[in-house]
């Protein structure tokens, strides 16, 4: 006699196909989305997200979105996300990329001006002595965290599964976590993939108001037209 309770994971399992990435960042779709909640134990989305319903990503993106959010920790705030992209992908406005489910914006953490740990109010920018210049009364107060913005940064480059690609980010931001993390006495490999995959973008804004972090097709991705563009790094299997 089969087992009932075998019979329905199985048809669970068959009834839930592996997402899938097709085409590239900026050209591209996304099959079979995996959403991450819009409210969880270590994050949450900005309005615009909830609105748009671009809460979808590839497997192994929000896996790795989760892990690197418990790794950084709920100590005072939580995460905040925008944009991965819709269930189905395509375009996006005002996005060029956040077509394929391997595209996502994280905002900065930041503490007030008591150094107590705060949730991020919105896309506003820091300098490179990480203070808030916008004028506005989201910033009032605010510096850029670099302690939990580096471990954010150090959990993301050191990922084999996905594998990062880059971590656009502002180069006067990039080079004040840098030098946090040397002082430390950070490990040489994770800073040199670190000051490798940190880029200011040279075709949009230079990003002082948050990370764009972008991952590389997975092998059963890139089996179905999965496409990367640009570099591949010396340490990417």
């Amino acid at each position: 006699m089969v087992n009932a309770a075998l019979v329905l994971v199985v048809v669970s399992t068959l009834a839930t196909p592996p997402s899938q990435s097709a085409g590239s960042v900026n050209r591209g779709q996304l099959q079979q989305g995996v959403p991450l909640s819009l409210d969880g134990e270590h994050h949450r989305f900005t309005s615009t997200v909830r609105r748009k319903g671009s809460n979808y990503g590839t497997q192994e993106m929000i896996a790795l979105l989760r892990r690197s959010m418990k790794t950084v920790g709920v100590e005072g705030a939580p995460t905040i996300l925008g944009s991965i992209s819709r269930c189905d992908g395509g375009h996006m406005r005002p996005h060029k990329s956040h077509q394929s489910g391997r595209d996502v914006d994280i905002l900065f953490y930041v503490k007030d001006r008591k150094g107590t740990r705060k949730a991020s109010r919105g896309f506003v920018r820091f300098d490179g002595n990480g203070r808030c210049v916008q004028s506005s009364r989201q910033c009032a107060g605010m510096r850029f965290d670099v302690q939990r913005n580096w471990w954010l940064v150090r959990t993301l480059v050191w990922s084999k599964d996905p594998q990062v690609q880059f971590i656009f980010v502002a180069d006067p931001l990039k080079e004040l976590m840098l030098k946090y993390a040397k002082k430390r006495g950070e490990h040489t490999d994770i800073l040199r993939r670190a000051r490798t995959v940190l880029r200011q973008p040279g075709d949009s804004s230079p990003h002082a108001d948050h990370f764009h972090v972008r991952i590389y097709c997975s092998p059963g991705d890139r089996s179905h037209g999965c496409v990367d563009k640009g570099p591949r790094w010396s340490w990417i299997q």
